[in-house]
């Protein structure tokens, strides 16, 4: 018995994906704060790939910054919580000074992106 209802199972997944029913209708394009977008908790995200680059460019920087801070506290939580023992301390250090070094990196890269893509080659949608 267990192996017809296998089958028929079977059956209704294959009609269901081979032949399927009319397309959902197309919903007219969402606008939040003038432009196409998705309203979220954190503002509103485009729906087009330039809109989406620039809103990711903008809230990037917060983002890692966030990330990073997080990081520096679970270093600073290491070090001060080692007990004396030099293994635990260095292992502290050596996270801070990442979290740091990788702030300062993505800062940086930043930075270079946006003065090689809006200075030197003008790149539209940059700014």
């Amino acid at each position: 018995m267990a192996m017809k209802k296998r089958k028929l199972f079977f059956w209704l997944l294959v009609a269901t994906v081979a032949f399927p029913q009319k397309a959902y209708a197309v919903l007219p394009p969402i606008t939040c704060d003038g432009e196409t977008g998705i309203n979220t908790a954190i503002g509103c995200i485009p729906f087009d790939s330039q809109g989406m680059a620039n809103w990711f460019f903008n809230h990037f920087i917060g983002i890692a910054g966030g990330i990073a801070l997080l990081f520096m506290f679970w270093g600073a939580f290491q070090i001060i919580t080692s007990g004396g023992d030099p293994e635990k301390v260095k292992n502290g250090k050596s996270f801070f000074v990442s979290a740091v070094s990788g702030l300062l990196f993505m800062l940086f890269s930043l930075f270079i992106l946006r003065y090689v893509g809006v200075e030197l080659l003008s790149i539209p949608g940059l700014q």
